[in-house]
């Protein structure tokens, strides 16, 4: 090997060793984040979970941490006002997410006569 690849290469691997451990944190502060989020969700405070349900959107690797939480939140959530809104808000991000395991949840939903409709003008 020449010198000039022999520092490339090392040049490659120093490069490697801090960008790597870098994405790992990455990963587990997004995971982190998620269980935050999903905490918020559920929160009764409407405008604290209206923002947790969009940001969850921003996490498509946590996927199914995401989908189990919001299942939770849409079976157990109680929220100060616009509880319509958020479960339509929560339904919406389920089928972007292309959840299929919620189907049964959400007929449950419609079927307990929880609303569903907007009950806010924002």
């Amino acid at each position: 090997m020449t010198s000039s690849a022999l520092r490339r290469l090392l040049l490659f691997l120093a490069a490697f060793s801090v960008a790597w451990p870098a994405g790992i944190a990455q990963g587990q502060g997004d995971g982190a984040r998620v269980d935050v989020l999903i905490r918020d969700v559920k929160s009764p405070d409407y405008e604290k979970a209206r923002e947790a349900e969009g940001e969850l959107r921003k996490f498509p690797r946590e996927r199914a941490r995401i989908v189990a939480g919001l299942i939770d939140a849409l079976r157990t959530g109680e929220w100060n006002r616009c509880a319509g809104d958020m479960r339509d808000g929560i339904a919406h991000t389920l089928i972007d997410l292309k959840a299929k395991e919620a189907v049964v949840p959400l007929l449950e939903l419609v079927k307990s006569g929880r609303s569903i409709e907007h009950e806010c003008s924002e």
